[in-house]
């Protein structure tokens, strides 16, 4: 059956859903990077988020709209770094939900150790092929995949319910 709705982006969906298929392989077996020991991939991703964004007061709903990784991921491998000593909470005000996130020094180095040493080496040859890719087109495949990761979050979710409006009487 050929596939006429995708047009002429059928081979960059093509490639599109076989890296998907490939980092959720990686996630979903719970694969380990060699030198993260008992650290997941999510966690991994979370500590790499914690480590860039450490001096802002971004809060774990931001770190899970940012990455799309579940809140209930993201409160789960929280735990799991502060057992493996990477990571320490702070409550930001009096708000009990609004937990900010900072690495350890122990996190830092782990973090620089596995993207230096398993990460970058993964990102060498993709990046070789952006290589004649100038900085607006790379900003807007960036903002195409962007897209494409909100709205396939959505697909078979039923559509949000606007509230309806009640008028106020004076």
């Amino acid at each position: 059956m050929e596939l006429n709705w995708m047009g002429r982006y059928r081979e960059l969906v093509r490639d599109l859903v076989y890296y998907s298929n490939s980092s959720n392989r990686n996630v979903f077996t719970a694969n380990r990077t060699r030198g993260a020991g008992d650290m997941s991939m999510h966690e991994y991703q979370i500590l790499e988020y914690i480590c860039e964004f450490e001096n802002d007061r971004r809060i774990m709903a931001d770190i899970s709209r940012d990455t799309g990784i579940a809140q209930s991921i993201i409160t789960k491998a929280t735990k799991h770094l502060i057992a493996l000593g990477l990571v320490e909470r702070y409550r930001l005000g009096s708000n009990r939900k609004s937990i900010v996130l900072r690495p350890t020094q122990a996190g830092r180095d782990k973090y620089l150790e596995i993207a230096l040493g398993d990460v970058a080496p993964a990102f060498e040859k993709f990046f070789r092929t952006l290589d004649g890719v100038e900085d607006e087109e790379l900003r807007h495949i960036g903002a195409a995949i962007r897209t494409l990761g909100t709205d396939w979050a959505k697909v078979g979710q039923e559509p949000d319910q606007e509230a309806p409006l009640t008028k106020i009487e004076d």
